[in-house]
Parts: structure tokens; sequence; C-alpha cells
């Protein structure tokens, strides 16, 4: 019997061994995960959160913990929907790129010339391009207020929002970085004007579906109940958790702040990004989003916030607004990637302090 074994281990080869080799770390990577997770989730009251860990042109682990909206039972999974808040943005500039590599949009045309009636009291916006739109140099001061109870959901939301505004800048285009979502607002109509179809089925049919995110939208009123997630808030004088009476969504705010994801469909995102931007034969559009795009503030690529982890090049997004916090971050060059997603505002570090120690584990892996 022991000798049948040994000829049938010789056929089977190394491979068997490899493979329970790679199995069992594979479940002892997950269960660290789990223990990192569940430990800040612990430290910090999170209600509910999700991540997505990719690697090599595959989902390595996506998983949900914890609950949808504290005082029911429905628990969170990696389809659950989280608003992504400024994750968004890399969606919107993925739909500006393509349409630059349709031929129908150069990051340097004026955004005049697109939009000649466009309102504003300062003379240098006639000097904005697409790109500083991009990367935040347009001088466009920030959003003050989103007015999340609006909840507009119009087609025509983000053009009157973007056509009744009088815009003015703080700085020079291309002298200063202000980060700014109504930039990106801008960019949303901008891409509506070009492709002639709203901002959302664009992006839905050149950058979500392509890549599996059939789940996910940036309309929040097409996200059904059964997988939606509430927004939390902690009050500053009691420290008790609620939950907030309005979900943070107004059709105008889209472009900027309101893609509506789970971990499942992010980390299937992540993976067809990372295959494109690796491949020699395509990926001079998205690597171009990567680097950084001003010398006024070398952190920002297209689109892209730019870190460094261990020193290794990364990029991605953080996200944050009323009632949730994200992340999604990616190292290209070593085909990771990784997001969580949060359904409380209370707290901003756990989002890094989940993510880093994850990436590292999978670089020394």
């Amino acid at each position: 019997m022991k000798r049948h074994l040994i000829l049938l281990l010789s056929l089977l080869g190394p491979g068997i061994f490899l493979a329970q080799n790679t199995d069992q770390k594979l479940r002892q990577f997950r269960k660290t995960v789990d223990s990192i997770v569940m430990n800040k989730m612990d430290q910090y009251a999170i209600p509910g959160l999700a991540i997505g860990v990719v690697q090599n042109d595959a989902i390595l682990y996506t998983k949900g913990y914890g609950v949808r909206k504290i005082g029911e039972d429905g628990l969170v999974n990696e389809k659950s929907i989280f608003h992504t808040a400024s994750i968004s943005k890399l969606f919107t500039a993925m739909a500006v790129m393509h349409l630059v590599d349709q031929g129908k949009l150069s990051i340097d045309d004026k955004l005049l010339d697109i939009i000649p009636n466009l309102n504003h009291v300062d003379e240098r916006i006639k000097e904005t391009t697409i790109k500083q739109l991009l990367n935040h140099t347009s001088g466009l001061p920030d959003i003050k207020n989103y007015h999340w109870g609006n909840n507009n959901q119009a087609e025509s939301s983000l053009r009157e929002y973007v056509l009744g505004l009088k815009l003015k800048t703080l700085s020079a285009p291309s002298s200063e970085f202000h980060y700014s979502n109504l930039a990106y607002d801008i960019l949303g109509y901008v891409i509506e004007v070009v492709a002639g179809v709203t901002f959302e089925d664009y992006v839905e049919t050149h950058v979500l579906h392509p890549s599996g995110m059939t789940h996910s939208d940036f309309r929040y009123f097409r996200v059904p109940e059964t997988a939606r997630v509430a927004p939390h808030s902690r009050r500053w004088s009691s420290q008790k958790i609620y939950v907030r009476k309005t979900y943070p969504y107004t059709r105008e705010h889209a472009p900027s702040s309101t893609l509506n994801a789970s971990s499942e469909d992010l980390a299937k995102w992540m993976v067809t990004f990372l295959k494109e931007v690796n491949n020699e034969a395509t990926s001079s559009l998205y690597a171009d989003m990567l680097v950084p795009s001003s010398v006024v503030y070398p952190n920002i690529g297209l689109g892209f916030q730019l870190y460094e982890i261990e020193g290794y090049k990364a990029v991605g997004h953080f996200g944050g607004d009323q009632g949730f916090r994200s992340f999604l971050m990616m190292l290209p060059e070593q085909n990771i990637g990784l997001v969580v997603l949060g359904n409380c505002d209370y707290e901003e570090d756990y989002r890094q302090e989940i993510i880093k120690p994850i990436a590292r584990l999978m670089l020394k892996l």
C-alpha cells in the first residue's frame, strides 16, 4: 500500500504539494486579514465594512463584516452597496480618458470651448482646461454644501446645476492645487455634452459594465433595498452611534461623489484596470493617469491620488461623505489592488490602518 502511495505521488509530481502549500498560505492570509479588519472594527466601533483584495489578475478575497444598519439584522457581505464618495472621481476621470481615446476630446481642450454658455465672473475661467479640472489645478473652489437632502433624480439635474453656476477661481489655472469636487461635477457635464448621453449612462456603458460592475450605479435610486447600506454618525456629546436620516445622494453631484458600489464590483474593476495598465499594447492611455501631472502638486495624476508604500508606487483615492468612509489603493507594478468601504464617518484612520497592513502582507507573500 505504501509503495502504491509513493508511486501515485511521484506521478502527480510536485504540483500537488505546491497546490496544498498555496491553499494553506491563502487560508492563513484570509485569517490574518479577518483579524486586521475585526480588530479595527472593534477599536473604532464601525457598524459595517467590506473589503476587496486582488492580485495577479484575480480576486484574492472579498468579504463583508458587521451590519448594514444598526438595530437591524441585515449583514454586510461582498455584494452590499456602499456610497463610495470620492472614489467616484476615478471613474469620472476614466470616462473622460475614454472620450480622449475616441478622439472626441483632448485634455488640453478649453472648458469654455466645450461649454460656451457656462456662466463665469472671472476671466481666468477662459484659460481652464480639461487637464486642470482632472488634477485639481483649475483654481476652482470646492463645494461648501452638497444639499444631499435635495435628492434630485431628474436627468436634467447635472445640466441645470452646472449651467446655474457663476464660476470664480481662487487662483490662476495651473498655479496652485485646490481640491475641487466642483471641478469633477463640471467634468461630468463635459462628458454629457461631448457624448450626447447622460453622465451615468456613459460611465455605465464604457467603464462599469465592461469591467463586470453590473450591480453598481451612480444613481442611488436604482440600488435595490436589499443591497443598501445605511450611513452612520456619532454624537459628540454622548458618543452614541446613530443612523443618519439623509443618504448622501443628489444627482448633480454624481460625477464627484455618488458611485454606489460593492467591494466585489470594485475588486472586479481593479482586476480589469490592472490588466489594462500592465498591458504594453493598451496601457498608454491609463498609464498617463498614474504619473504626476502638475509641477505645483506632484501627488496627483489625472484623477488618481499618488502614494508610496514600502518604497513602491501606489495609486488610488480616499473617499468620505456624511455617514461613509472609503479607500481604494493599487500597486500597479506589483499587480495588487485593495479597497475598504465603511458605513460610518466618525473615524478617518481605519481606512489606511486596514489597507496598508494588508498591502504589506501581500508584498511579503
